[in-house]
């Protein structure tokens, strides 16, 4: 058995590794399959195979992990990071340590390449074991005809929502500059741009504005699922949710809100049916100095933090890091700290502690820095896998 990061590297080429992952997540290859559902990634011009670690046994593909870069631009920081997709073991092949091979290998190079964090969806227990733990913290939100009915009469007057394609390039370019426009955003290439947001077969929509001009756009799965709404401006922000609703002709949807989206996620507060604060997917952080930083500075914008400061000392997954956390007049700081009284924590525990929906060593934090957490590292769902 040997594990190769490359399969263009003469070891499989890019169809055997299409095969492979279809066959063994139960897709044909035709209405359902790799291609379809994640043209951002599998298309063969993206090459695929140059981002996975296999396991060959007798010169066969048994298993295979792919990681995939993924940037956030985080109030003003650039974040580089991975999103883990297509863990896959042949059938046959399972219960060999494929997997964790696999993933061993994947994860080193991912701490070595020097990047900030990596995220994937999963099983928690299964990849706790490479560091992950639940965060990218987002709002859900339960909305039906009644509370638009009650809540928001009149408001769609003029707005109209239609589906676009990727020859659309106006559309597209204002879908761009409504996702920059956030203090929290993936960094998505323009010639990739469509594909990353049609992930696993979502529509792409964008909605006119009364006064002409596109006012905001959604993207929409399953019927009734959104997981991504924004607008253009936030007196658009009822005239576009009206119209997502109008469009998709469901009794409920579901959407998906961070909270950077600020006019969204605080319309939606007032008036949908049901609220929940979720943890999206598993992260691991490689990087605390430069992601606390950057998390922290985008919390400031939102709400005001306490002053004080305390030091961490964190036995991460990538190395032990020692930081210095303050916060002065409303402007948080983070640094390297010197030798002293510090809180020691293990990476689990500051995973959830910083960026996790619970965390018992949060409770213990003295109240001006408790305040301060959780902090939202967001990698909204199409930019991940």
């Amino acid at each position: 058995m040997e594990i190769y990061r490359g399969l263009a590297a003469g070891h499989c080429g890019h169809e055997e590794l299409i095969d492979f992952l279809n066959y063994v997540f139960g897709m044909n290859g035709a209405d359902s399959g790799f291609y379809r559902l994640l043209p951002k990634l599998y298309k063969p011009e993206n090459r695929p195979e140059d981002y996975n670690y296999v396991v060959l046994e007798d010169g066969k593909l048994r298993a295979a992990v792919g990681a995939y870069p993924i940037e956030l631009e985080v109030a003003g920081h650039v974040l580089r990071g991975a999103g883990i997709g297509n863990v896959a073991v042949h059938p046959f092949h399972r219960r060999k340590g494929y997997m964790k091979d696999a993933m061993g290998q994947a994860m080193e190079a991912i701490r070595q390449s020097g990047a900030d964090f990596a995220a994937l969806g999963g099983q928690r227990q299964r990849y706790s074991y490479f560091g992950f733990e639940p965060a990218g913290l987002c709002g859900t939100f339960g909305l039906n005809s009644a509370n638009l009915r009650h809540a928001l009469p009149g408001a769609g007057e003029g707005y109209a929502a239609r589906k676009i394609g990727p020859e659309d390039a106006a559309a597209l370019e204002a879908i761009r500059a409504m996702t920059e426009r956030q203090a929290s955003h993936p960094l998505r290439p323009q010639e990739k741009l469509y594909d990353v947001l049609n992930t696993w077969e979502s529509q792409v929509c964008v909605v006119d504005g009364p006064q002409g001009g596109i006012a905001g756009y959604f993207l929409a799965k399953d019927g009734n699922d959104v997981p991504e709404i924004d607008c253009a401006a936030p007196e658009h922000a009822a005239g576009v949710l009206c119209a997502c609703y109008a469009f998709l002709q469901q009794e409920r949807l579901s959407l998906h809100v961070p909270f950077h989206a600020q006019a969204m996620f605080d319309l939606l507060g007032d008036v949908a049916e049901r609220a929940s604060i979720e943890s999206t997917e598993c992260y691991n952080v490689l990087c605390y100095e430069r992601v606390l930083r950057a998390c922290l500075e985008l919390k400031a914008q939102r709400a005001p933090l306490a002053d004080g400061a305390i030091t961490f000392a964190i036995q991460g997954y990538a190395g032990p890091e020692r930081l210095r956390v303050a916060v002065s007049g409303g402007k948080p700081e983070v640094a390297p700290a010197a030798e002293g009284e510090a809180l020691p924590l293990t990476h689990r525990q500051a995973m959830n502690l910083f960026f996790g929906p619970w965390s018992p060593e949060r409770l213990r934090l003295p109240a001006f820095a408790a305040g301060w957490f959780p902090l939202s590292l967001f990698v909204p769902e199409v930019d991940n896998d």
